[in-house]
């Protein structure tokens, strides 16, 4: 297995698939929860909405992230690899990710909101369905081992580097999308995929500037 401490794609993959799987899981339980029993108080319904909002658009930055930069980048590394395949499940999941948005709209506007969450429950279950065997595939393929032969280590930085500001320039509001990408990680995983990031981001941005606009999400992360 590689060295966790040295920069490899395919650990990183396989934390960014971590994270938005507990994000679908997060999703699944609160939004059956609140259909059933209600939303506690107007922050929770706000919370919710928000974290909902934000993990479609992390999903979204990272499969166009997959699409335009890192599969591009395989193509010629990894020529038996089904990258146009998997392209096409993303835009598979892109249009589910419309219909969760749409959902969670409804459930933070609606004075009856149940409705709005069972499809938004249902919707996640439908993404479930689809997901754990496509990231089945892309980590098989872009493997730490795999990746690792593939790779130097200063490829390997350049690569992670193309892949994450491309995936944050298209994950909507910063302050929102880096503390749900970081905080849907256990302390381990984060500390390791956060020595990516500028310091300032971690140790000033999230924790202090941006504290207060994403608060809101933090009775649904690990935070």
């Amino acid at each position: 297995m590689p060295d966790t401490h040295e920069p490899n794609l395919g650990v990183s993959l396989r934390l960014i698939h971590s994270l938005i799987t507990r994000g679908i899981d997060v999703g699944l339980d609160r939004s059956q929860a609140f259909a059933q029993n209600g939303y506690p108080d107007a922050a929770t319904r706000a919370g919710f909405a928000t974290y909902i909002r934000t993990f479609a658009c992390v999903v979204e930055g990272h499969h166009l992230a997959e699409d335009q930069v890192a599969f591009p980048y395989f193509r010629d590394k990894a020529p038996e690899a089904p990258f146009d395949r998997l392209s096409s499940q993303h835009l598979e999941i892109a249009a589910l990710l419309v219909e969760i948005t749409q959902a969670i709209e409804g459930a933070a506007t609606d004075v009856e909101a149940s409705g709005s969450l069972q499809r938004l429950h249902s919707t996640l279950t439908r993404l479930e369905a689809i997901w754990h065997p496509h990231i089945g595939i892309e980590e098989g393929i872009l493997s730490p081992a795999r990746t690792k032969a593939l790779l130097g280590a200063e490829e390997h930085l350049k690569v992670m580097q193309m892949v994450a500001e491309h995936s944050l320039q298209h994950s909507g509001a910063e302050y929102l999308a880096v503390p749900f990408i970081l905080y849907n990680l256990g302390p381990d995983d984060r500390a390791g995929f956060s020595q990516a990031m500028p310091p300032v981001v971690v140790q000033q941005l999230v924790p202090v500037v941006w504290k207060e606009q994403w608060a809101p999400m933090q009775p649904f992360l690990l935070a």
